[in-house]
């Protein structure tokens, strides 16, 4: 009895020690790929390390830094109200109440935000983290702005940049003529099963119609096959190209300005833009050409030491391929990052985006009257042009503008990538006061503005709300059957799935006790509030706004993803995604009685108003840390990761 109980003994040590040592090891790869900045793999492994220890304080702080870095951040959102909850001595602190303020001014929770940095505020009044006191008052300081310009809209449309937008990203940088020129970050090898390395991404400059993004054009003459190439600014005369080229190290990521002759569509071989610049032991980018006082200046961003911090802003005398008297512009640069700047020599203002002065979150976009050696005001160009997100690279044209922004992508993470997006005045109508006009006439073209700006509105709004997100419980509709349609509607499976919520926290939580069942059960009712609710408040939403527009004569073409868990094989999952879609067209077919139903009929010679696109991904899809073991009903079926993954998306949608 004694040598089995020493043999039990050894084994449980063994296994201790191998639990241990696996999470050392995860920990430290986890780790590394973060130093490389590969932040898909880092991602993962911490959600392995959290599968094995959901409590782990450390591991909660070091994701949550991940997630931000990776514009995750309803996930980093979530993690770190988990780790303040369960760091009952404030071991994290004031760290977790800063990074919650931050996290939640990017999504535009003014008031959560707000009560997190006075927090944090407080907890640096009382410890040793007093060199964090200026960033935190100032993010008080910025969040009470924000409140208080919340509401504050200039009268401009704002739309994606048609064409072009990807799940990739895309940045906007000048025109010459009809074309706008711009960078994508593209993946050189990528495919569903390679993941994310920074290592295959490389940065290319292309030409497009400024207009609808349409014909896009590699400028392949100065594109490189090792640097990153984007950031580009014409010379007045349009005959020089200035633009950045970046290492594609991780280790060393350092950019210089090179600089191309333009003459009648042709690129010369590059030149390095010599004088007071590109030093090889700091970066230089993001150059914008400018014109004052018949003097010709180039701006850029660097992080050279003599700066305040971060990337501040400079500007010097440009003649040819040379810089000289090279100055920071001391009075727009903080201790965080001004970026691309742009000067538009028809008003001597110079725009730029910063984390740090006054704004909504992220990098806004200010402007100043700039005149060299003077210190003018700082504006925040306030909504649309900047939101809770980040808003760079603004270009002007007469009075348009292209602002870069990663507001509402079109991919899962919403916040991930970078669209450009094209922003028009709303012009009021004007009246010919000299001439007659019609009650009538007058009108009409009252009408009509007013119903071009409600349908850019409504736009606009489905843009906000979309991807709309609906989920299902494991295997429903018609579960065990390789149909690819069903005759229920979403709303019974939902009504369902909300019926089953003592079930899913009862499994989720079986065999836990203390902290780590309440974790488990607050996370189930999370999820039901903030995904399975929400996601059918958004519909109805959607389907609202819809519904005006098609009775307004507007035709559309909606786009679904469908996802499943790794439960069953790729084949039925792929079955499963397509009833699951099957089940949503059923709502929208009988929705307030059927109301959208004739739109979605086609009459002679005309196509239907409403149509659908589907995309489904079955298993191959979903994340591999979902247990795919029947036999583990409590992680395969009843785990938040195993619902998350059971669901349709409306990704997306087409205005006919």
């Amino acid at each position: 009895m004694l040598r089995l109980f020493i043999i039990l003994l050894i084994t449980l040590v063994s296994s201790i020690i191998q639990a241990q040592t696996t999470k050392r090891e995860l920990l430290y790869r986890a780790q590394l790929n973060v130093e490389q900045e590969d932040y898909k793999e880092a991602e993962i492994l911490y959600d392995s390390i959290l599968l094995r220890d959901s409590i782990n304080k450390k591991a909660l702080n070091e994701f949550s830094e991940i997630l931000i870095s990776s514009k995750k951040f309803w996930k980093a959102k979530e993690i770190l109200e988990k780790l303040q909850r369960i760091d009952t001595k404030n071991n994290f602190e004031p760290f977790t109440s800063l990074n919650l303020g931050i996290v939640n001014k990017q999504l535009g929770i003014y008031d959560i935000a707000l009560e997190q940095f006075k927090k944090a505020s407080s907890y640096i009044e009382n410890s040793k983290f007093t060199q964090y006191k200026t960033k935190v008052n100032h993010e008080i300081e910025s969040c009470v702005w924000a409140l208080e310009n919340k509401n504050d809209t200039l009268k401009y449309s704002i739309n994606k940049l048609h064409g072009i937008s990807s799940n990739d990203s895309e940045f906007g940088h000048s025109i010459n003529g009809s074309m706008l020129i711009i960078s994508s970050l593209k993946c050189n090898k990528c495919d569903d099963s390679t993941g994310f390395s920074v290592e295959n991404y490389t940065n290319k400059l292309y030409t497009v119609k400024k207009e609808n993004g349409t014909q896009l054009k590699e400028i392949s003459s100065i594109n490189s096959a090792t640097n990153h190439t984007s950031n580009g600014t014409f010379s007045t005369d349009k005959m020089k190209f200035y633009y950045s080229s970046c290492s594609t190290n991780v280790n060393n990521k350092k950019c210089k300005i090179l600089i191309s002759n333009y003459k009648k569509g042709v690129w010369s071989k590059p030149d390095t833009l010599i004088g007071e610049i590109n030093d090889n032991n700091y970066s230089y980018s993001m150059p914008s050409f400018g014109t004052i006082d018949g003097s010709d200046y180039l701006f850029f961003c660097s992080d050279i030491k003599t700066g305040m911090g971060g990337y501040d802003l400079y500007y010097g005398r440009i003649k040819n391929n040379s810089i000289e008297k090279v100055k920071p512009i001391t009075y727009i640069n903080s201790t965080e990052n001004e970026i691309s700047p742009f000067f538009d020599n028809t008003t001597s203002t110079l725009f730029f985006s910063s984390t740090w002065h006054n704004g909504y979150g992220g990098y806004d976009i200010y402007k100043t009257k700039f005149q060299p050696n003077q210190e003018n005001e700082i504006i925040n160009l306030g909504k649309p042009f900047n939101s809770s997100n980040n808003d760079t690279y603004i270009v002007k044209d007469s009075t348009n503008y292209y602002v870069t922004s990663n507001r509402n992508h079109t991919s899962e993470n919403k916040t991930c990538c970078t669209d450009i997006y094209l922003l028009k005045p709303i012009l009021e109508v004007k009246f010919d006061t000299t001439r007659q006009i019609s009650k009538s006439d007058s009108l009409k073209l009252i009408t009509e503005n007013i119903r071009k700006n409600e349908k850019q509105k409504n736009i606009n709004r489905l843009e906000q709300i979309i991807p709309v997100s609906l989920y299902f419980h494991n295997d429903i509709p018609n579960p065990k059957t390789k149909d690819s349609i069903t005759h229920l509607n979403y709303l019974e499976t939902y009504d369902d799935y909300i019926k089953m919520l003592s079930i899913y926290q009862k499994n989720y939580s079986n065999g836990l006790i203390g902290n780590e069942k309440n974790d488990a059960i607050y996370e189930i009712n999370r999820f039901y509030s903030n995904n399975l609710q929400k996601g059918k408040k958004d519909l109805d939403d959607f389907l609202e706004i819809l519904e005006i527009e098609l009775e307004h004569g507007t035709s559309f073409e909606i786009i679904f993803k469908g996802y499943a868990s790794p439960l069953a094989k790729s084949d039925y999952n792929q079955f499963l995604s397509k009833r699951r879609i099957s089940s949503v067209r059923n709502y929208i077919s009988f929705y307030k009685n059927g109301k959208l139903l004739k739109y979605m009929i086609p009459k002679a010679n005309e196509p239907a108003k409403l149509i659908f696109k589907e995309e489904p991904f079955g298993e191959y899809k979903s994340t591999t840390l979902v247990s795919d073991n029947p036999n583990d009903l409590k992680n395969s079926v009843y785990s938040v990761k195993a619902a998350n993954e059971r669901k349709v998306e409306i990704i997306g949608f087409k205005v006919q």
